[in-house]
């Protein structure tokens, strides 16, 4: 079994990196490709290109047309999550295995959207008798394999670019509840706190904050380049930090006098 989920994540980091490989392509070229041409840069044969140029288009990052493909704009503020879950993903699979060592069996948890947090929910199959609540389809549609997971999942508005829920439904049913951990991350970390690249979204996070004995920030330190124009949270209102290493001066000075606790 272990071999066999090895394989399984082998599969799906060659798959990321072809689709790293062809945004980069495109990014070089103005967002354009020629299909053809793509083919003998990247090394790959014309049917694999063409399986994951349907996916990229199926998830809206790319455009095709006869010969040739376009890249979508994202917007400035949020990217759609199947573009955010090829950035950093070995910083976020670090992460999720980190992460894992918080867990207990019979724990009630919130998860947010985002990303980073589900490549956490391989590591939550081992656990008994878990609860989750969460905003994000993504991860509720993951957890749906997992019989020793009771899985709640918000009501309110679809955001269609990151999958999640949002609005004052989501944020009223979350309240409803009282989780031991919440596992959140976010767009950026700077000397001023924690920010999102969108309100709605920050908004639900903040009621998974205020409802939960413990909370952890799962966040690679690439976001400390990272810009967002919500503020979600203050440092002190994390317990744990998790990421793949320490963050500038400015920024561990603040962990350390927030009594937050970094682990990488």
């Amino acid at each position: 079994d272990v071999y066999k989920r090895q394989g399984i994540w082998r599969l799906i980091m060659k798959y990321i990196e072809r689709k790293k490989q062809i945004l980069a392509y495109l990014s070089n070229g103005n967002g354009v490709g020629d299909i053809t041409n793509m083919c003998k840069k990247l090394y790959v044969s014309r049917s694999t290109l063409r399986r994951d140029l349907i996916t990229l288009e199926e998830e809206g990052i790319i455009k095709r047309y006869h010969g040739g493909i376009t890249m979508v704009s994202p917007s400035s503020s949020e990217n759609s999550i199947n573009i955010r879950r090829m950035e950093n993903t070995d910083k976020k699979m670090a992460l999720a295995k980190r992460a894992r060592t918080l867990l207990q069996d019979n724990m009630v948890i919130f998860l947010d959207s985002s990303s980073t947090v589900s490549l956490f929910i391989p590591y939550l199959k081992p656990y008994s008798n878990l609860t989750v609540i969460t905003n994000g389809i993504n991860i509720a549609s993951q957890l749906n394999t997992y019989p020793n997971i009771k899985c709640y999942i918000c009501p309110g508005v679809l955001k269609n670019k990151s999958l999640s829920i949002i609005g004052e439904y989501a944020s009223a049913f979350i309240s409803n509840f009282r989780a031991d951990i919440a596992f959140i991350s976010s767009k950026a970390i700077t000397t001023q706190g924690i920010f999102e690249g969108d309100d709605s979204q920050a908004l639900c996070k903040k009621e998974m904050i205020k409802n939960s004995f413990k909370t952890v920030l799962l966040l690679d330190n690439s976001k400390e380049f990272k810009e967002g124009y919500f503020k979600l949270a203050d440092f002190s209102d994390f317990d744990v930090i998790v990421s793949n290493g320490e963050f500038g001066d400015g920024i561990m000075k603040e962990i350390d006098m927030s009594n937050c606790k970094l682990l990488f």
